[in-house]
């Protein structure tokens, strides 16, 4: 019996137009996320992509301290790897060129906030998201407290590491990840798990690393706007590796980064038939929204 694929990896990152006048006085306080919009999240055939996104921000706290402290309550329901991939928690807050910027060691660069008013609500914009806000508290203005960083800054990603294999394999030897009963796993999955599970934490898993290595700058580099649909193709063979990878539909040093940042993937553990490794066919989509 086959299983029905439930998770697409999808990532959309919006830019949109900055708020004018914006004042620590009006940002400091906490703030409830009410309502989460995902940009075109109905082109995505299972929605269970990005329903992670929504469970993680739904109901969470960001609180701007008058210390200029920023701290985050993500939702009870919150996955570990969204944690890891918004690391904002207990950083420093400022407003800079009309965005409330995030970050450490007067590097504000771990978050970008754009924040709207909109027919009288209010609106945080992430870079997958959108977020309705609704002001539960205020804080007054008190001695800075800079954070300093535990840990060493995370180097830049290297894109000449990255592995672009290409071989000749005969399409009868490919299979594709939806109909795979035992597909390829990424470190952190477990072979025991049903292939829904299974199926479900690999996309997660290349999500995540596809979030934490794309250069999303990339996007405020091409002079075109509204929708950029990038389209990445690439087979996990009987090695684990990812190889003949393609992406088609963006601008071409977008296309380009993609391709970098899958060649950057680590191994995972093939995807089998009978006890025997097979070549497998992922597909993945990212979609961006650029404003004008």
């Amino acid at each position: 019996m086959k299983h029905k694929l439930l998770l697409v990896t999808t990532l959309i990152f919006g830019l949109l137009t900055r708020a004018q006048n914006l004042s620590d006085e009006k940002i400091m306080g906490e703030w409830k996320a009410i309502n989460v919009e995902i940009s075109n999240s109905d082109e995505v055939p299972q929605k269970e992509a990005l329903k992670f996104m929504e469970d993680a921000f739904l109901g969470s706290i960001f609180n701007f301290k008058g210390n200029k402290v920023f701290k985050i309550e993500y939702a009870k329901t919150a996955d570990d790897r969204i944690k890891e991939l918004f690391l904002l928690d207990n950083q420093n807050w400022i407003i800079q060129n009309d965005q409330i910027k995030i970050g450490m060691d007067n590097d504000y660069s771990s978050m970008h906030i754009t924040f709207q008013e909109v027919n009288g609500k209010t609106y945080f914009s992430l870079p997958m998201m959108r977020l309705e806000m609704e002001k539960i508290s205020t804080d007054k203005p008190s001695k800075p407290k800079l954070i300093k960083s535990k840990k060493e800054k995370a180097e830049t990603v290297d894109y000449t590491k990255s592995e672009l294999i290409n071989k000749e394999i005969d399409k009868s030897e490919i299979i594709d990840f939806k109909e795979i009963e035992n597909p390829p796993l990424a470190p952190e999955c477990k072979s025991n798990w049903d292939v829904e599970k299974k199926k479900k934490c690999t996309n997660k898993y290349i999500n995540m690393h596809v979030g934490r290595k794309f250069n999303t700058d990339l996007a405020a580099e091409v002079n075109v706007t509204g929708k950029i649909r990038i389209n990445i193709e690439f087979v996990i063979d009987t090695n684990g590796r990812p190889i003949n990878i393609t992406a088609n539909g963006g601008p071409e040093i977008m296309n380009q980064n993609a391709i970098e940042v899958i060649g950057l993937l680590p191994d995972l553990k093939p995807g089998t038939i009978d006890g025997e490794p097979v070549n497998v066919l992922f597909k993945m989509p990212l979609v961006f929204q650029i404003a004008n």
